[in-house]
């Protein structure tokens, strides 16, 4: 058996959050067991809990892990309402196809039951942050004449995030070849349905 190699505390600490992601997003949580974990870093189940006092709390620095990715996602400033949501589409399909634990994360109903109250709160502050993201802009957006004003923001919220959580699912955006051909002609449709009744379409 070959010896596994020592890390220090915040790389290994790293380490088992980010394997603990990728179980989830092979095999989904229930997969999630402390076994599995170790092996998928090859080391023995004893060795996780000298970095971590539980199993909820590799389970909470696993979702820390995950929400630092998504809110990366919305670090940016752009001006321009359209383009700040079209890039926040683009980076999430991104991350989200490559990365389908983050993906469970949040989008999964069964991620807010069977998480540690911690966890869950940290979920929750992502989700709420990233709608009123979408929200300010579409408003902003509206505002300016570029969205459609005949439905509510709330209605053009959900289509906007149903939209983007779709595009993940879309035959073609899980591989590499022809991908942001594919997303983009995608965000072109979501795009003309936003639009204002009679605008022409983006070029």
């Amino acid at each position: 058996m070959t010896t596994p190699v020592r890390l220090p505390t915040s790389e290994r600490r790293e380490q088992i959050a980010d394997a603990a992601l990728a179980i989830i997003g092979r095999q989904g949580f229930s997969a999630l067991t402390t076994t599995a974990l170790a092996e998928e870093i090859g080391v023995t189940s004893g060795a996780l809990f000298r970095h971590f006092p539980s199993r909820d709390a590799i389970l909470e620095e696993t979702v820390r892990r995950a929400e630092a990715r998504l809110s990366a996602t919305l670090d940016y400033v752009e001006p321009e309402p359209l383009p700040r949501l079209e890039r926040l589409a683009r980076a999430r399909v991104q991350v989200l196809s490559e990365e389908p634990g983050l993906a469970w994360l949040l989008r999964s109903e069964e991620a807010f039951l069977v998480l540690p109250p911690a966890a869950v709160e940290t979920l929750r502050d992502l989700v709420k942050r990233s709608r009123a993201f979408i929200e300010a802009a579409l408003r902003q957006a509206i505002a300016q004449g570029d969205v459609r004003d005949d439905l509510p923001p709330d209605v053009l919220l959900f289509t906007f995030t149903a939209a983007v959580h779709a595009m993940i699912r879309a035959p073609g955006l899980q591989g590499r070849a022809g991908k942001r051909r594919d997303v983009g002609r995608l965000l072109d449709g979501l795009f003309a349905m936003l639009a204002p009744p009679g605008r022409p379409p983006r070029s």
